[in-house]
């Protein structure tokens, strides 16, 4: 028994997929597979229309054909006997296609496959349009529920707190009596909905703790970045304790760990990689950086950032998580400093064309680079695994396809959904109590749930969105293949560490 993830997609061209509407998001994807191949079907039956037209101009004088009778044929030698089976005063009867009845028949089946084309693509477009407009409704519906929450909690902050404590506790008994056995994981689980909102709501009370709730309530409506402003407030403090701790000297080397990452290829093999960089030991503190060189002679980039790993010395500490969530220090934190320093050291120039995958504090510092230093780097394509950035302003034309499980707490952090546009495509997970035999098996699981946060129920959720298609998920595929297309040339492998001295890296 293993735990399983099911997923919906948020956001992305065309179609979003959900519950048990994933069946019309894999429909219309075939169907707009199917337009082209049918359509050649058409044009190969006229080709081959024209081809029997020309047989039959090459066959001038075939008497069946046309309507003449051959002379009557004679035995070479007068004494020969006459065949019984063909008497001497007998015309040969040639046989000949109808062609009238192939011809018509022919084009019948060429009108039939343009038809059914047409028809194809017209109910691929009302499956994409019907499921769109359900995709925007269920994003404007999730998102009033969590600014109705916000509300509510701002203005009775101990009936929010009693609330969540409630389901928090029927959830872990009910989750735990399902499973078998204690497991406190349920009551993360079962409070996964209420995440946003209440954080969103304790972040405006560290805002505007000095306004009457009323008008807390009133700006929380108009804000969705509460929770980053609070971080704001909070690292102007955790900042300064860190550096007199820690010390705020970066200095970033290349390393040759063992055993390192793999080629990448898909959106799959991203979250794969970063998940084998704790897997395979590659040394704490560290990113790979992969050299692609495409057909066009152009070089791109990838960038493999791990999530937070908790070391003093390490960029990635849990402190530099509080200044990224910050707007004022996000691209003035630790992790954040590294890799652009690596970035550099590695060669990346101005106009290469950069993707990049994170998972957790890693996805943040993605996002980051991707909104603050989107005039420094080229970044093309920006992936995350439980990364709260959805208040992270990336420009127009940067693909962000975020994975995220909804009963974890970490995706929530920002306490906002993430934006639902062309651009930004968003595969949400959830993972059933033990026992279901609903969605996608989270490799290595055994018979008990854990934290959710980890990459192999991110992975999973990636999984199961795939298995479920939808155009959506094909775009944004489509769109990292372009950025990543070219031979692998080399992969680096970049360590950051911080130490007391003066500020800046070497």
């Amino acid at each position: 028994m293993n735990a399983r993830v099911e997923t919906h997609v948020y956001g992305g061209q065309g179609t979003a997929t959900h519950a048990n509407l994933d069946e019309f998001g894999t429909v219309a994807t075939v169907l707009n597979e199917m337009v082209d191949p049918t359509a050649r079907v058409g044009a190969d039956w006229r080709t081959a229309g024209l081809d029997l037209f020309t047989i039959r101009t090459k066959a001038p004088i075939c008497p069946k054909i046309f309507g003449a009778r051959m002379p009557q044929q004679q035995s070479s030698s007068p004494e020969a006997p006459a065949d019984a089976a063909n008497p001497p005063n007998a015309t040969i009867q040639h046989v000949s296609l109808n062609y009238s009845l192939v011809t018509n028949h022919i084009n019948e089946r060429a009108d039939e496959a343009v038809v059914l084309a047409q028809k194809m693509q017209d109910l691929a477009d009302k499956l994409t349009e019907a499921y769109s407009m359900y995709s925007e409704a269920d994003d404007l519906a999730r998102r009033l529920f969590g600014e109705g929450l916000q509300l509510g909690t701002t203005m009775a902050p101990g009936l929010g707190v009693l609330a969540l404590g409630a389901t928090a506790i029927g959830s872990t008994i009910a989750g735990s009596i399902k499973e078998g056995k204690f497991n406190p994981i349920y009551a993360i689980t079962g409070t996964s909905k209420l995440h946003e909102g209440m954080l969103s709501a304790l972040g405006s009370a560290i805002v505007n703790g000095d306004q009457d709730r009323s008008e807390r309530a009133l700006k929380g409506l108009e804000e969705s970045n509460e929770v980053n402003q609070a971080a704001g407030i909070l690292a102007e403090h955790t900042s300064k304790i860190k550096d007199i701790l820690f010390g705020n000297k970066l200095t970033v080397s290349q390393i040759h760990p063992k055993k390192g990452i793999g080629e990448t290829r898909s959106i799959e093999d991203t979250l794969t990689n970063v998940h084998d960089m704790r897997l395979n030991d590659v040394p704490y503190g560290s990113i790979a950086i992969q050299k692609y060189r495409r057909e066009d002679g152009s070089t791109a980039w990838m960038v493999t950032i791990p999530g937070t790993d908790g070391k003093i010395d390490s960029p990635f500490d849990w402190f530099t998580n509080m200044e990224l969530m910050s707007d004022k220090h996000r691209a003035t934190a630790d992790s954040v400093r590294m890799v652009d320093e690596a970035m550099r050291q590695a060669g990346i120039q101005p106009g290469d064309p950069v993707a990049m995958v994170g998972h957790s504090q890693g996805g943040i510092v993605a996002a980051t680079m991707a909104s603050d230093f989107a005039d420094k780097y080229n970044i093309k394509h920006v992936i995350t695994a439980g990364s709260p950035i959805a208040n992270h302003s990336i420009k127009d034309g940067i693909t962000v396809t975020s994975v995220e499980m909804e009963d974890e707490l970490v995706s929530a952090l920002d306490g906002a959904p993430n934006p639902s546009n062309p651009d930004w495509v968003t595969v949400s997970g959830t993972s059933p109590p033990m026992g279901s035999d609903k969605g996608t098996v989270v490799e290595g699981s055994g018979n008990r749930k854990f934290l959710t946060h980890g990459m192999e129920y991110m992975k999973a959720a990636y999984r199961n969105a795939q298995e479920q298609g939808g155009p959506a998920l094909y775009d944004h595929e489509q769109r990292f293949k372009q950025t990543i297309n070219g031979t692998l040339e080399e992969t680096t492998y970049w360590r950051g560490k911080i130490s007391h001295g003066a500020h800046g890296s070497n």
